[in-house]
Protein backbone atom coordinates (compact mmCIF):
# COMPACT_ATOMS: atom_id res chain seq x y z
CA UNK A 1 0.00 0.00 0.00
CA UNK A 2 1.23 3.41 -1.01
CA UNK A 3 1.67 6.09 1.35
CA UNK A 4 -1.17 7.87 -0.56
CA UNK A 5 -3.32 4.98 -0.19
CA UNK A 6 -2.88 3.96 3.31
CA UNK A 7 -5.95 6.09 4.77
CA UNK A 8 -4.04 8.78 6.83
CA UNK A 9 -4.86 12.24 6.40
CA UNK A 10 -2.44 14.11 4.64
CA UNK A 11 -0.60 16.83 5.75
CA UNK A 12 -2.34 20.48 5.25
CA UNK A 13 0.28 23.53 4.01
CA UNK A 14 -1.21 26.94 4.39
CA UNK A 15 1.32 29.17 2.86
CA UNK A 16 3.91 29.36 0.13
CA UNK A 17 6.75 29.50 2.55
CA UNK A 18 5.65 26.46 4.12
CA UNK A 19 5.35 24.63 0.67
CA UNK A 20 8.49 25.70 -0.09
CA UNK A 21 9.63 24.48 2.95
CA UNK A 22 8.59 21.35 2.50
CA UNK A 23 10.10 21.20 -0.91
CA UNK A 24 13.91 22.14 0.22
CA UNK A 25 13.57 19.49 2.63
CA UNK A 26 12.54 16.35 0.23
CA UNK A 27 15.12 17.93 -2.51
CA UNK A 28 17.49 17.92 0.22
CA UNK A 29 16.98 14.40 1.77
CA UNK A 30 17.06 12.83 -2.54
CA UNK A 31 20.29 14.48 -2.32
CA UNK A 32 21.52 13.29 0.94
CA UNK A 33 20.95 9.80 -0.16
CA UNK A 34 22.66 10.16 -3.54
CA UNK A 35 25.41 11.24 -1.73
CA UNK A 36 25.89 8.89 1.75
CA UNK A 37 23.04 6.11 1.00
CA UNK A 38 19.85 5.14 3.10
CA UNK A 39 22.06 3.55 5.54
CA UNK A 40 24.03 6.48 6.95
CA UNK A 41 21.52 8.87 6.20
CA UNK A 42 22.00 11.50 9.34
CA UNK A 43 18.44 14.03 9.83
CA UNK A 44 21.51 16.02 11.54
CA UNK A 45 23.04 17.25 8.79
CA UNK A 46 19.52 17.25 6.88
CA UNK A 47 18.11 19.72 9.54
CA UNK A 48 21.60 21.74 8.79
CA UNK A 49 21.46 21.92 5.01
CA UNK A 50 17.00 22.48 5.04
CA UNK A 51 17.60 24.98 7.78
CA UNK A 52 15.12 23.18 9.59
CA UNK A 53 14.68 22.29 13.49
CA UNK A 54 14.56 18.07 13.75
CA UNK A 55 11.04 18.87 15.39
CA UNK A 56 9.67 20.44 12.18
CA UNK A 57 11.25 17.26 10.28
CA UNK A 58 9.05 14.93 12.93
CA UNK A 59 5.63 17.02 13.12
CA UNK A 60 5.89 16.53 9.20
CA UNK A 61 7.04 13.06 8.50
CA UNK A 62 6.43 11.46 11.75
CA UNK A 63 9.29 9.31 10.87
CA UNK A 64 13.19 9.10 9.49
CA UNK A 65 11.55 6.19 7.48
CA UNK A 66 8.43 8.12 6.56
CA UNK A 67 10.44 10.83 5.32
CA UNK A 68 12.67 8.83 2.95
CA UNK A 69 9.58 7.20 1.62
CA UNK A 70 7.95 10.26 0.74
CA UNK A 71 10.78 11.77 -0.80
CA UNK A 72 11.62 8.43 -3.06
CA UNK A 73 7.78 8.36 -3.88
CA UNK A 74 7.21 12.43 -4.24
CA UNK A 75 9.97 12.32 -7.09
CA UNK A 76 8.72 9.48 -8.82
CA UNK A 77 5.16 10.61 -9.58
CA UNK A 78 6.42 14.06 -10.67
CA UNK A 79 9.04 12.64 -12.86
CA UNK A 80 6.15 10.33 -14.64
CA UNK A 81 3.63 13.42 -15.08
CA UNK A 82 6.41 15.37 -16.80
CA UNK A 83 6.87 12.42 -19.35
CA UNK A 84 4.87 13.91 -22.49
CA UNK A 85 3.45 9.91 -23.55
CA UNK A 86 2.70 9.40 -26.84
CA UNK A 87 1.13 5.99 -26.44
CA UNK A 88 -2.33 5.62 -25.24
CA UNK A 89 -3.26 4.75 -21.43
CA UNK A 90 -3.05 1.03 -21.01
CA UNK A 91 -0.50 0.13 -23.62
CA UNK A 92 2.54 -1.31 -24.34
CA UNK A 93 3.64 1.83 -26.35
CA UNK A 94 3.02 3.69 -23.39
CA UNK A 95 4.72 1.52 -20.86
CA UNK A 96 7.99 1.27 -23.58
CA UNK A 97 7.87 4.85 -23.27
CA UNK A 98 7.87 4.65 -19.53
CA UNK A 99 10.89 2.20 -19.24
CA UNK A 100 12.74 4.36 -21.77
CA UNK A 101 12.27 7.54 -19.83
CA UNK A 102 13.08 6.31 -16.89
CA UNK A 103 15.80 4.09 -17.21
CA UNK A 104 17.87 7.27 -18.65
CA UNK A 105 16.72 9.43 -16.19
CA UNK A 106 18.29 7.09 -13.74
CA UNK A 107 21.50 7.00 -15.79
CA UNK A 108 22.16 10.57 -14.51
CA UNK A 109 21.65 9.83 -10.73
CA UNK A 110 23.37 6.12 -10.60
CA UNK A 111 24.54 7.43 -7.17
CA UNK A 112 20.97 7.32 -5.82
CA UNK A 113 19.45 5.11 -7.46
CA UNK A 114 22.24 2.93 -5.87
CA UNK A 115 21.14 3.60 -3.05
CA UNK A 116 17.81 3.11 -3.13
CA UNK A 117 17.96 -0.49 -4.61
CA UNK A 118 20.42 -1.22 -1.76
CA UNK A 119 16.85 -0.57 0.69
CA UNK A 120 14.65 -2.59 -1.66
CA UNK A 121 16.96 -5.78 -2.13
CA UNK A 122 19.14 -5.51 1.23
CA UNK A 123 17.77 -8.00 4.01
CA UNK A 124 16.73 -5.73 6.25
CA UNK A 125 14.56 -3.43 4.40
CA UNK A 126 12.57 -0.79 6.25
CA UNK A 127 9.01 -1.59 5.37
CA UNK A 128 7.72 2.46 4.73
CA UNK A 129 10.43 2.51 2.37
CA UNK A 130 10.48 -0.77 0.47
CA UNK A 131 6.54 -0.28 0.08
CA UNK A 132 7.08 3.01 -1.34
CA UNK A 133 9.29 2.21 -3.59
CA UNK A 134 7.26 -0.81 -5.02
CA UNK A 135 3.80 0.35 -5.09
CA UNK A 136 4.47 3.13 -7.46
CA UNK A 137 6.44 0.74 -10.03
CA UNK A 138 3.36 -1.96 -9.71
CA UNK A 139 0.96 1.25 -10.34
CA UNK A 140 2.63 1.96 -13.16
CA UNK A 141 1.97 -1.37 -15.05
CA UNK A 142 -1.40 -1.94 -13.58
CA UNK A 143 -3.01 -0.16 -16.33
CA UNK A 144 -1.31 -2.32 -19.00
CA UNK A 145 -1.99 -5.33 -17.44
CA UNK A 146 -5.73 -4.74 -16.47
CA UNK A 147 -6.47 -4.13 -20.22
CA UNK A 148 -5.07 -7.21 -21.33
CA UNK A 149 -7.14 -9.02 -18.59
CA UNK A 150 -10.14 -7.32 -20.24
CA UNK A 151 -9.28 -8.41 -23.85
CA UNK A 152 -8.34 -11.94 -22.04
CA UNK A 153 -5.12 -11.27 -23.71
CA UNK A 154 -3.38 -12.81 -20.50
CA UNK A 155 -3.08 -16.92 -20.22
CA UNK A 156 -5.33 -18.30 -17.84
CA UNK A 157 -3.20 -18.82 -15.12
CA UNK A 158 -1.91 -15.41 -15.17
CA UNK A 159 -3.11 -13.51 -12.18
CA UNK A 160 -3.39 -9.70 -12.84
CA UNK A 161 -2.26 -8.32 -9.26
CA UNK A 162 0.68 -11.05 -9.02
CA UNK A 163 2.04 -10.46 -12.57
CA UNK A 164 2.22 -6.77 -11.83
CA UNK A 165 4.02 -7.71 -8.45
CA UNK A 166 6.29 -10.09 -9.86
CA UNK A 167 7.36 -7.73 -13.21
CA UNK A 168 8.81 -4.99 -10.43
CA UNK A 169 10.50 -7.28 -8.89
CA UNK A 170 12.39 -8.09 -11.93
CA UNK A 171 12.81 -4.60 -13.22
CA UNK A 172 13.74 -3.56 -10.31
CA UNK A 173 16.19 -6.57 -10.43
CA UNK A 174 17.66 -5.48 -14.12
CA UNK A 175 18.33 -1.92 -12.85
CA UNK A 176 20.22 -2.93 -9.47
CA UNK A 177 22.42 -4.84 -11.54
CA UNK A 178 23.18 -1.96 -13.73
CA UNK A 179 23.45 -0.04 -10.38
CA UNK A 180 26.47 -2.22 -9.58
CA UNK A 181 28.27 -1.92 -12.73
CA UNK A 182 27.11 -5.79 -14.05
CA UNK A 183 24.84 -4.01 -17.28
CA UNK A 184 27.29 -1.56 -19.25
CA UNK A 185 25.44 2.12 -19.24
CA UNK A 186 24.82 1.53 -23.25
CA UNK A 187 23.28 -1.19 -22.85
CA UNK A 188 20.89 -0.46 -19.56
CA UNK A 189 18.29 0.37 -21.23
CA UNK A 190 18.21 -2.02 -24.28
CA UNK A 191 18.51 -4.48 -21.71
CA UNK A 192 16.10 -3.32 -19.44
CA UNK A 193 12.87 -3.11 -22.24
CA UNK A 194 14.11 -6.29 -23.34
CA UNK A 195 14.01 -8.35 -20.42
CA UNK A 196 10.79 -6.30 -19.42
CA UNK A 197 8.94 -7.91 -22.73
CA UNK A 198 10.72 -11.41 -22.22
CA UNK A 199 9.17 -11.35 -18.97
CA UNK A 200 5.66 -10.16 -20.21
CA UNK A 201 5.84 -12.67 -23.34
CA UNK A 202 5.41 -15.76 -21.25
CA UNK A 203 2.32 -13.98 -19.52
CA UNK A 204 0.37 -13.09 -22.89
CA UNK A 205 -1.62 -14.69 -25.42
CA UNK A 206 -3.37 -13.21 -28.32
CA UNK A 207 -2.39 -10.05 -30.54
CA UNK A 208 -0.35 -8.77 -27.30
CA UNK A 209 1.60 -11.66 -27.62
CA UNK A 210 2.52 -11.06 -31.45
CA UNK A 211 2.72 -7.42 -30.67
CA UNK A 212 5.47 -8.56 -28.36
CA UNK A 213 7.25 -10.96 -30.22
CA UNK A 214 7.21 -8.35 -33.49
CA UNK A 215 9.44 -5.55 -30.89
CA UNK A 216 11.03 -8.54 -29.13
CA UNK A 217 12.24 -9.73 -32.76
CA UNK A 218 12.46 -5.69 -34.26
CA UNK A 219 15.36 -5.20 -30.95
CA UNK A 220 17.41 -8.06 -31.44
CA UNK A 221 17.63 -7.37 -35.52
CA UNK A 222 18.29 -3.68 -34.61
CA UNK A 223 15.18 -2.67 -36.11
CA UNK A 224 13.49 -1.20 -33.15
CA UNK A 225 14.05 2.44 -32.41
CA UNK A 226 14.01 2.90 -28.71
CA UNK A 227 11.56 6.06 -28.41
CA UNK A 228 12.53 8.46 -26.71
CA UNK A 229 9.64 10.29 -24.84
CA UNK A 230 10.18 14.19 -23.83
CA UNK A 231 10.25 14.93 -20.31
CA UNK A 232 10.00 18.08 -18.71
CA UNK A 233 12.87 19.86 -16.82
CA UNK A 234 12.69 18.76 -12.98
CA UNK A 235 15.20 18.37 -10.19
CA UNK A 236 17.06 15.71 -9.73
CA UNK A 237 19.04 14.19 -6.97
CA UNK A 238 22.28 14.64 -6.69
CA UNK A 239 24.67 12.73 -9.60
CA UNK A 240 27.37 11.17 -10.05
Amino acid sequence: MSLRESGEKPLTYSSPAILERRRRILEETRTLIAEQGIGNFSMNELCERAHVAKRTLYNAFQTRERLIATAIQEYFLEYLSRIQYQGEVGTLQRNVERIVAVGRRNRKIRNYIRAIMAVYFGPDGVPDIWQAMHSIAVESNLEWIHNLQKRRQLQPWVDAGTLANDIVRFEYATINDWARGLIADEDFVPNLLTSYLTFMLGATRGAARSEIEEMIRDLSEGRFTVPAPLVTPMETPASE
